[in-house]
């Protein structure tokens, strides 16, 4: 490598460091003791650099070099909630939250000896029509085999728009069928719901995506017209996702005089409240679990706090914090804690969590058999509303 690369390099790694710590850089710019220790420390990448390139027994690519340097900043801040994303996670992460994208309609996920298997088909999704099911394991895509192939370039291969459809070939149970899908534009609800006994309504949440808010308006609008006499929500695996959305959502059931959350900073604690006045009053049990997490949690607290939802379940994954997205030049993307959360009331909750009013541990039961009927914790909830 010339001078001349060595030194774009160079310029490339400063701008991604730069962009990362921000305003802190501006701020001790004029500072010349930073400035000497900050290129001091600099010259050991450069040098780190430069060694790897000219004496490494193999050969790597710069841009190799670059996200090993990104992702090594992200995790020495020991914060597991502040990451770096490739473009393709970058990718996946936008289409759970934005809801729709280009492809089949299916999760796919890896096995423990490497295999690419289905782990989720959606709804009304080629996938679906299609004839695929979970659990099938890939063995090839258009005549080629997925052999040795990583489950992104997979997925990739499947939302790619060169050909409409695919000739999908899998093993299921021992025997390989194949498949020819259609691709087509996915819409994923993050929102389902539906009636229950003793005019019960039920509502599951499992992301607070870009959607997420007007699904779950509409469902608790059609529970509504249907007579619905109490609710329960649902928030059983979901992770989390948009502040805006969970606010949004929250409002429909408190007055604007109702704390939704507070915000922890270096300065003190500033209150958000309902952003309209909620006008429900009847009787809410949330379903809350171990991977029940961010948003989910804002949610759960601030409607047992203020609204008097019962809390049922397991203790949340206790995550108090808040993350923002920066995208970079790469295609990737870096997502980093700017703000710890408090709920309603004031109390942390990271790594503590939310303890339920009711805690139950889902039984074995369910796990064999996943019914309605064997899910006690759901069963619970029907109880206390009844």
């Amino acid at each position: 490598m010339n001078n001349k690369e060595n030194k774009i390099l160079k310029y490339m790694i400063v701008s991604i460091f730069s962009m990362i710590i921000g305003s802190i850089v501006t701020y001790f710019c004029s500072n010349n003791t930073f400035i000497e220790k900050r290129d001091s420390k600099f010259d050991m990448l450069y040098k780190t650099y430069d060694i790897i390139k000219n004496e490494y027994y193999k050969d790597v690519k710069d841009e190799v070099l670059v996200e090993g340097a990104i992702n090594g900043m992200m995790s020495s801040l020991g914060d597991p909630h502040s990451v770096y994303f490739n473009k393709e996670a970058k990718e996946e992460f936008d289409t759970e939250l934005t809801g729709s994208y280009y492809g089949i309609g299916a999760e796919i996920a890896s096995t423990n000896d490497g295999k690419a298997v289905i782990k989720k088909v959606f709804d009304k999704s080629p996938a679906k029509t299609a004839g695929l099911k979970e659990n099938d394991v890939f063995v090839s895509i258009d005549g080629e085999s997925v052999e040795g192939k990583s489950i992104s370039d997979i997925a990739n291969t499947l939302r790619s728009e060169k050909k409409e459809k695919s000739i999908i070939v899998v093993n299921r149970d021992g025997k390989e069928l194949s498949f020819e899908v259609t691709k087509a534009n996915v819409t994923l609800f993050s929102v389902s719901s539906e009636m229950l006994d003793n005019n019960i309504g039920y509502i599951s949440v499992n992301i607070f995506g870009q959607n997420t808010y007007d699904e779950f308006t509409k469902a608790l609008n059609d529970l509504e017209k249907e007579n619905m006499k109490s609710l329960i929500i649902d928030l059983r695996g979901n992770n989390g996702g948009y502040l805006t959305t969970v606010t949004n959502m929250l409002s429909i059931f408190l007055d604007k005089d109702k704390v939704i959350y507070q915000m922890q900073t270096k300065t003190g604690k500033k209150k958000y409240y309902s952003i309209k006045n909620g006008s429900k009053t009847y009787k809410v049990v949330i379903l809350i679990d171990n991977e029940s997490a961010s948003a989910s949690e804002i949610m759960a607290s601030a409607m047992s706090e203020q609204y008097g939802a019962i809390l049922v379940g397991e203790k949340s994954y206790g995550k108090g914090t808040v993350q923002i997205t920066k995208d970079l030049k790469n295609g990737g993307m870096i997502k980093y804690t700017i703000q710890n959360w408090l709920t309603s009331k004031g109390k942390s909750i990271e790594k503590n969590g939310i303890k339920p009013d009711y805690e139950i541990k889902l039984n074995d039961e369910y796990a064999n058999n996943p019914t309605k009927e064997n899910d006690n914790q759901l069963q619970k909830a029907i109880y206390l509303l009844k």
